[in-house]
């Protein structure tokens, strides 16, 4: 028996297939999925999401979320993230610079005490943040 997975960010879809078992970063702690579970919604965290495409962990797909939510029902496990990217796809280079920017941009925007600058400011240190979990993830020294 297999469970239905997808996983998705707002702008595209990450995976969609047949898995074994699903371990989800939860906002309390990380969680397994295995065929059967019972109906769950829930928050997620940012980390490691793990899909085993076999029941012995052989086959695996690894992707790194950052918040968002889950739902498993009826054998199908949706895991919906605020950003993601399959570990694969990380380019050390491009995060980095990205960061870069972006740290500069938090630098400059909390000079300004507008409302304008202050609701960027947030949006940049997420972004920021999420650049980091890539790098930290890439690195190795996820958490």
């Amino acid at each position: 028996m297999a469970l239905r997975c997808t996983v998705a960010t707002p702008t595209r879809e990450l995976f969609q297939g047949e898995i074994a078992y699903a371990s989800i970063p939860g906002a309390d702690g990380s969680y397994g999925v295995l065929p059967g579970h019972e109906l769950f919604v829930g928050t997620n965290d940012k980390g490691i999401l793990s899909l085993w495409l076999d029941s012995e962990g052989k086959e695996r797909r690894e992707f790194v979320i950052f918040k968002g939510a889950s739902q498993v029902f009826n054998d199908r496990v949706s895991v919906l993230g605020s950003f993601g990217i399959a570990l694969e796809e990380i380019d050390v280079a491009a995060v980095r610079a990205e960061a870069e920017e972006l740290r500069q941009k938090a630098e400059a925007l909390a000079k300004d005490e507008d409302e304008q600058s202050k609701i960027e400011l947030e949006t940049t240190q997420t972004r920021l943040e999420w650049c980091d979990i890539q790098l930290n993830v890439a690195e190795g020294s996820a958490k």
